[in-house]
């Protein structure tokens, strides 16, 4: 006679939800154009005007809003967006989000194009918390050439760029 263990059971399946990403409001620049802002929100963010015009409020109010995303992807493309309005945002630290992690991982992947000098001043000054310039710094070191904005190491260091906040404005 057979016993059935517990390997004969079906195994559950896990299905892993994308975690949404939080974008921090931090600045408007002068000049920043409200309406643009809001509507913005409103075409990213699936909010409505209401909803919308009272985190452009907070933002004037340098209340620091916050506003969630389903992807890195959207998320990034609000940034960008923002940014032609006047707003710098960034991607908020949370649980679901490290920044310190992720330069980390983007440097270790950017390691065989850049040199020890630039790898080891992104490196310190990562250690130092200080996440944009270490980018910036990479970013400058990354070889030049025709087809350089194509690599997978500039792509990512650019998207890290983006999730840190560093964009040129209007």
């Amino acid at each position: 006679m057979k016993m059935r263990g517990s390997h004969d059971q079906p195994k559950a399946v896990h299905v892993l939800k994308p975690q949404p990403t939080v974008v921090e409001l931090l600045t408007a620049e002068i000049g920043m154009r409200k309406l643009s802002c809001t509507k913005t929100l409103q075409a990213h963010c699936g909010l409505g005007l209401a909803a919308a015009k009272d985190i452009t409020d907070a933002l004037l109010d340098k209340q620091y809003p916050t506003v969630s995303l389903p992807s890195a992807a959207a998320a990034r493309a609000l940034v960008v967006e923002l940014a032609a309005s006047g707003v710098i945002a960034r991607f908020a630290e949370g649980p679901n989000y490290d920044p310190q992690e992720r330069l980390a991982s983007a440097l270790s992947s950017a390691q065989s194009v850049l040199s020890p000098e630039v790898l080891r001043s992104c490196e310190s000054l990562s250690a130092h918390g200080e996440w944009e310039l270490a980018v910036s710094r990479a970013l400058a070191g990354l070889p030049q050439g025709d087809d350089a904005n194509a690599t997978p190491e500039f792509i990512m260091l650019s998207e890290l760029a983006v999730e840190f906040g560093i964009l040129q404005g209007r």
